[in-house]
């Protein structure tokens, strides 16, 4: 019997001396990418990776197998660009040290996503998380194995664009899913076409659930959005994100199936903004159903359809208001049979202007009103025992319908929950409407911007020292993650000042500007500066400290460093040889008018006591304390000495 091995391709095991999968086509020498986790790599003793299926910032998807119970999986590994790479022909993850405290944090942002997901995995139209666990200095999740094509794949089988009847036959118990997501405080914000899966039996999944970094531009990882389904919030850091962030994605979505048109994406909107109503494309569409997409499409988040109980309601409410009317025909028989009646009565030559003869609809209004005050009796009978139930603990009507509001304010950061859907249900003692995220780790201002920006959590800085954290790192939080608070409130978390001490740098060839900016990047803010004369250095270079450069110098203590400058004055010049010079002052000179000069200043025609000589050289009549210049100069000699100032020194 021939040996047998596993395809890592589609899973399937095929005899040993195929080179080629019989039931896949893909060759048994196909390279990987190194970078990525080698197929066939076991984790936790139950998994098989095979080859690399899909990759963000976030992390890579592969195809996998679970020998326990011998069906495919998807795996999803923890690899962020930037902070980790891989350890050549390893499964492996190496962290670079300097990105350490990034790779944590975003580690749990990633796991707490991965719980909320594991609790909802009885949701319809998400797929299933099976497990979650770390290994090679990461954390994989498994994923039920998805069936299926991308529904851009989809709508390509369908002429490029499907029919309003065609979507609100499949859509609304998606529609209610999302609502239920959002009740657990998870959005999604990468809704596309792209992300959403049709299954062989002609239902929705929604996949591609990933970290706030991801989906937001300008943050730790390089980001991944969808053009045309992108909220504009999301193009700018610190904006406030929330249900209306996957409105605008369902809307969009909505806009390309049944236009067969993608959207135009929200930063060429912001600019000049042109998109068209849905109707006007489409005229087959129903116009509420074009305003419904047109608000939910709506740039002004603040302006836009908030939840999707809103947008279903603009949706399929208003599409049947027309058939209203219908339970109302009783009118036109009644009309009918009051014509009758008036017939019969004149065929009866009945006359009811006849004063003092009874009205025949008398006798009607005494029953009339006996029945409606057995209703209204009913129905206050009916209210007061609903009261009563509720009282008394039954809240199972409550939790079915709550399923189906969507708060406006929500978790934006984190997605973070960990209580199951089921326990959310059950009342018990309110300690709080929302889950504290993970900070520590985080950046503290670019936290601080987008929790206060959406109301949500406020934050109150405590600054302390720390080897491990940077600068301006969120070290510690009040409140641990993961535990209730009230929307709104203050939590104090301990942000980093940088570590305790520091080796003073080298001052060599620095001016003092730079010298201080570099201190000050360290952390040390604790010192003076000096000036001081000293021609070997260039003005405002620094010259020494009152440290060695190199010490290590103590942030936490009373000391303080002192930094000498050199500040020389620019009117005192550099003597080289001060026994053999002299500085004739400006006062000196006799007063004349100035006519012409020569190349060295001095006037020639109105100065007839001066006379250029040769360098060096001196007239004999010339006293012997006659000044010399030096070499340097470019000044000439005097035949005799000018007059002396009574003040020269």
């Amino acid at each position: 019997m021939d040996e047998k091995i596993r395809c890592y391709n589609c899973m399937e095991m095929k005899p040993a001396r195929f080179r080629i999968c019989p039931y896949c086509g893909y060759p048994d020498d196909t390279p990987y990418d190194p970078n990525y986790a080698p197929p066939g790599t076991e984790l936790n003793d139950r998994y098989t990776i095979g080859v690399k299926i899909g990759h963000n910032s976030e992390g890579a998807n592969y195809i996998g197998y679970n020998s326990s119970i011998g069906c495919k999986v998807l795996i999803r590994e923890y690899m962020p660009v930037g902070l980790c790479r891989r350890v050549r022909g390893r499964a492996t993850i190496s962290v670079l040290p300097e990105r350490v405290v990034q790779y944590k944090a975003l580690m749990a942002e990633f796991s707490d996503l991965n719980k909320s997901l594991a609790q909802m995995r009885n949701l319809q139209h998400i797929i299933p998380t099976l497990d979650m666990f770390t290994a090679n200095n990461t954390t994989y999740v498994v994923y039920e194995y998805l069936e299926g094509i991308k529904l851009v794949e989809y709508l390509k089988d369908h002429a490029g664009e499907l029919t309003w009847h065609q979507v609100s036959s499949m859509f609304p118990t998606f529609f209610t899913t999302l609502s239920l997501m959002h009740n657990s405080h998870v959005i999604h914000r990468a809704i596309s076409p792209d992300t959403i899966y049709v299954t062989p039996k002609n239902e929705l999944r929604l996949c591609g659930f990933s970290i706030y970094d991801v989906r937001t531009m300008h943050l730790e990882l390089p980001s991944e959005l969808f053009q045309g389904y992108a909220a504009p919030e999301q193009y700018t850091p610190g904006a406030k994100q929330g249900t209306f962030t996957d409105v605008y994605g369902i809307c969009a979505v909505l806009y390309r199936l049944l236009t067969g048109c993608q959207p135009v994406d929200a930063p060429s909107r912001l600019q000049q903004d042109n998109l068209s109503a849905p109707y006007e494309l489409n005229q087959n569409i129903p116009k509420n159903v074009s305003e419904a997409i047109v608000k939910g499409l709506c740039l002004d988040s603040e302006k836009r359809t908030q939840t999707i109980t809103e947008l279903v309601t603009q949706l399929f409410e208003q599409t049947e208001e027309p058939a209203e009317p219908k339970p109302i025909p009783p009118e036109p028989s009644r009309r009918k049979k009051n014509e009758n009646k008036k017939k019969q009565q004149e065929e009866d030559d009945i006359d009811y202007a006849v004063p003092g003869q009874e009205s025949t609809t008398e006798p009607l209004r005494t029953p009339l009103i006996i029945a409606v005050m057995t209703i209204c009796i009913l129905l206050v009978i009916a209210i007061i025992m609903i009261s009563i139930m509720n009282q008394k603990g039954t809240s199972s009507l409550n939790s079915q319908t709550e399923t189906t509001t969507v708060p406006t304010e929500i978790v934006t950061e984190n997605n973070i929950v960990t209580e199951s859907s089921a326990e959310a249900s059950v009342p018990t003692e309110v300690q709080g409407d929302s889950q504290m995220p993970s900070l520590v780790g985080m950046s503290y201002e670019l936290k601080k911007e987008q929790l206060e920006t959406d109301g949500w959590l406020y934050l109150e800085p405590i600054y302390a020292f720390s080897d491990n954290y940077k600068a301006g790192i969120i070290v510690e939080q009040e409140i641990p993650a993961g535990e209730t608070f009230n929307s709104g409130s203050t939590v104090k978390v301990v942000v980093s000042k940088g570590p305790s001490s520091i080796q003073l740098p080298d001052y060599t060839g620095k001016t003092l500007k730079d010298y201080e900016a570099e201190l000050e990047a360290l952390g040390l803010t604790n010192y003076t500066t000096e000036a001081i004369v000293n021609y070997s250095f260039e003005t405002g270079y620094v010259v020494e400290l009152n440290k060695e450069a190199g010490d290590i110098f103590d942030l936490t203590g009373e000391e303080t460093l002192k930094i000498f400058y050199a500040s020389n004055p620019e009117t005192t010049p550099v003597m080289t040889e001060p026994e053999q010079t002299t500085t004739i002052p400006e006062t000196a000179a006799p007063e004349t008018e100035t006519e012409e000069l020569d190349d060295s200043g001095v006037t020639l025609e109105t100065a007839p006591s001066i006379a250029p000589v040769t360098e060096g050289e001196y007239p004999q009549e010339a006293p012997e304390t006659a000044p010399t210049l030096t070499p340097e100069t470019s000044s000439p000699d005097y035949e005799t000495a000018p007059p002396v100032p009574e003040d020269f020194d």
